[in-house]
């Protein structure tokens, strides 16, 4: 697959994951590497994902099931890690998740098309 542009927001639906789309919360300066998340059913957990451009693929964070607590500031945090920006940002955040599996990319949609 050829590199994608996507923005904060946009709604991310995979092949392999079902019609369940996931959130773009945080983008790299270059836009190479994205980080998503959705809602897990029944909880008030997310699991996140990432985009690697470089790698045409999808890895999947370790934590899925745990997840973080919707509103616990992990989006804010990202979006700080990706600028560089520390002040206020905890010294976890770049170990927050652990993007260990991954697998091929495998957009299906982007907002509702494809």
């Amino acid at each position: 697959m050829s590199f994608r542009s996507l923005a904060l927001g946009d709604k991310v639906t995979f092949r392999d994951t079902g019609p369940k789309p996931f959130n773009v919360r945080a983008i790299s300066p270059d836009q190479r590497v994205v980080i998503l998340s959705r809602p897990v059913d029944g909880t008030n957990a997310v699991e996140y994902t990432m985009i690697d451009w470089d790698r045409d693929a999808r890895g999947l964070d370790g934590t899925f099931g745990r997840g973080h607590v919707v509103g616990s500031g992990v989006h804010k945090n990202l979006w700080r890690f990706f600028r560089g920006v520390t002040t206020d940002a905890p010294a976890t955040t770049q170990t927050v998740m652990d993007f260990t599996r991954w697998v091929s990319l495998s957009i299906s949609a982007v907002n509702g098309r494809p």
